[in-house]
């Protein structure tokens, strides 16, 4: 290519290549430093106000050990305890202690939940079916209590000793050798439904399908022997230390139990409030 090709070449490569403007692209870049700045104290005020919402949510200061006392719900209606109907959607209160007690416990169930000794939800209906007749059918299970727990069967087959257990310490001590039970996550100390509490995660073994009938594992001031037989059942069980009463909250389900199933158990669960009248 000799001297005038050269110079034809730069030519076209002028009229063809845009040279940019050098001051613009400056303008450009702090702009865009500008924008990133913005961009990351932006983010960065979204996670302080999160976090702080989230502190403010779940941490109290620490010398703040005061029990937390709701008020009754003017709403909720009284829960019919094993009737072994389909409730309606909606709040209940019971007495985990005994009818004339004033403390009360609220909770909030969805659709199709039964009525138990604590709501519970299974499978194995089919029409004509009722709901007692569907547990010889079921294959999965859920269910919550809320009881004031005065005996725990530690001995084997039979029936519990009521009123052994006065402290919130000696039903955790009980529930640690509880016949047919197996503990799966030690106690560790919590506070829980606005009271100080021991939670702790059992399961439920083959040992109780060797009794020719079924075992009662607990005993309670509310109702009479509360009976298991899931072998397989996990259990979440905070103990309660409300004013010096135990009171047993219980979270059960079988591990094959649908999700939506066990984030409806989550919910009623989350909803239990423990509340007192005096």
């Amino acid at each position: 290519m000799n001297e005038q090709q050269l110079r034809d070449f730069g030519a076209r490569a002028e009229d063809l290549v845009e040279i940019p403007d050098l001051a613009e692209l400056e303008q450009r870049g702090a702009r865009l430093q500008v924008r990133r700045r913005v961009s990351v104290a932006t983010a960065l005020a979204v996670v302080v106000t999160v976090a702080g919402v989230a502190f403010a949510q779940t941490h109290r200061p620490p010398t703040d050990d005061r029990p937390v006392h709701p008020t009754p719900s003017e709403h909720a209606r009284p829960y019919r305890a094993g009737t072994m109907k389909t409730l309606e959607e909606g709040t209940y209160a019971l007495h985990p202690s005994f009818v004339e007690s004033t403390l009360t416990a609220e909770f909030t169930v969805p659709r199709g939940w039964n009525s138990w000794v604590g709501p519970n939800r299974f499978d194995g209906h089919a029409p004509g079916r009722s709901n007692e007749q569907a547990l010889g059918h079921l294959t999965w299970y859920v269910g919550a209590l809320v009881l004031e727990v005065d005996g725990v069967n530690t001995d084997g087959c039979g029936a519990p000793v009521s009123g052994l257990l006065e402290s919130p310490e000696d039903v955790v001590r009980a529930l640690r050798r509880a016949f047919s039970m197996e503990v799966t996550r030690r106690p560790e100390r919590v506070r829980a439904f606005g009271y100080p509490a021991t939670r702790l995660r059992l399961r439920v073994t083959q040992a109780a399908e060797s009794c020719r009938q079924d075992p009662a594992v607990f005993h309670s001031a509310a109702d009479d022997f509360i009976q298991y037989a899931f072998t397989g059942t996990l259990l979440d069980v905070w103990v309660l230390d409300v004013d010096g009463v135990p009171i047993y909250v219980q979270k059960a389900w079988t591990p094959n139990a649908p999700l939506h199933i066990r984030d409806q158990l989550d919910g009623v669960v989350d909803s239990i409030r423990i509340s007192s009248a005096e």
